[in-house]
């Protein structure tokens, strides 16, 4: 009760508490909600639906209104529905965020951040499909613009997870930030979004190049035989990169445990650790199984769950919201 009393006290200026509240609800929401078109997003690639609407955007064989008669067209033609309306999501909780918080809240500065990333991932996803970037397309133009779009993802996901986490209400007892563990949490952002860049052309390889079942150690000679598409050569790169990210990962999160006092940076801390074994883990099994669809999704999930759980734990290590545990 008391805890709920402070909060109260430290309710944004211009915010009622439960409107702040009710705020922090949709900010969530729309998070999750952009997370799903972003799995969607790899369903797409995976199932190679990229042209599923032909070489035209935004309608679909130049109808507005399309009936899909293949499978690819109804999932390209799903996927830029779900991402349109995750885009009028994104700028109505913009809009909100101006009549809910205050003139230079943060708040306004991520919700507008999120506004202009997801403008970027339009363009970026239409500029894939109007270029012929997709399906089978081994271009190194692809293969440069496809980590650019991870980034350009990760990024709004940072924004929108920023714009619900900032509008928690500081409470008044929460203690003051770690600079330090402000700039390891740095570190491990410029690490993360390494490994992910390297984990898009991974993956574009392994659909536009399916990984054999084989052993490991043939599968490894056979990627560094001259014969090889360089895109297929340039797997070994990401886990390698992941397994000097994931140690650096495994640093934050335990140096978090120990400087930081507050609820939440344990909670984001423990959970980094635990998000940075289990994503170990399913790359492992990704790579043993000759990286199934599904399990490429799975592994997706992981990374960008762990991804958000990194930034949040990066804005309570500079200003705890929460009170000390």
């Amino acid at each position: 009760m008391a805890d709920s009393l402070a909060l109260e006290r430290s309710a944004p200026h211009g915010s009622r508490p439960h409107a702040s509240a009710g705020f922090t609800r949709f900010a969530l929401i729309v998070l999750a909600g952009t997370v799903a078109v972003i799995l969607f997003g790899a369903i797409v690639r995976i199932t190679g639906s990229g042209a599923g609407c032909g070489q035209h955007w935004p309608t679909c064989h130049g109808e507005i209104v399309h009936l899909p008669r293949k499978v690819e067209t109804a999932i390209e033609l799903g996927h830029r529905t779900s991402s349109g309306l995750a885009m009028l999501a994104v700028f109505a909780l913009t809009a909100v965020a101006f009549r809910s918080f205050k003139s230079g809240h943060p708040v306004r500065r991520a919700a507008v951040a999120s506004s202009v990333m997801m403008i970027v991932e339009a363009l970026v996803g239409a500029g894939l499909v109007l270029f012929q970037l997709v399906e089978g397309d081994t271009s190194v133009a692809r293969t440069v613009v496809m980590p650019l779009h991870l980034v350009s993802t990760s990024l709004l996901t940072a924004a929108l997870a920023l714009v619900f986490w900032w509008s928690v209400p500081r409470a008044a007892r929460a203690p003051s930030g770690d600079p330090r563990t402000v700039r390891m949490v740095w570190l491990g952002i410029v690490g993360v979004l390494a490994v992910s860049s390297t984990g898009a052309i991974t993956a574009l390889g392994d659909t536009v190049y399916p990984v054999t079942a084989a052993p490991l150690s043939e599968r490894i000679a056979e990627l560094q035989a001259s014969s090889s598409h360089f895109l297929e050569r340039l797997r070994v790169i990401h886990p390698v990169l992941s397994v000097l990210v994931a140690a650096q990962l495994f640093r934050i999160g335990s140096a978090a445990l120990e400087r930081l006092s507050s609820r939440a940076a344990g909670t984001f801390a423990r959970s980094l650790i635990a998000l940075t074994a289990t994503q170990m883990l399913a790359g492992g099994v990704n790579v043993l199984l000759s990286a199934p669809g599904w399990m490429q999704v799975v592994h997706l999930l992981l990374s960008t769950v762990l991804w958000i759980v990194l930034v949040l734990l990066g804005a309570e290590a500079a200003r705890p919201r929460t009170a000390s545990a």
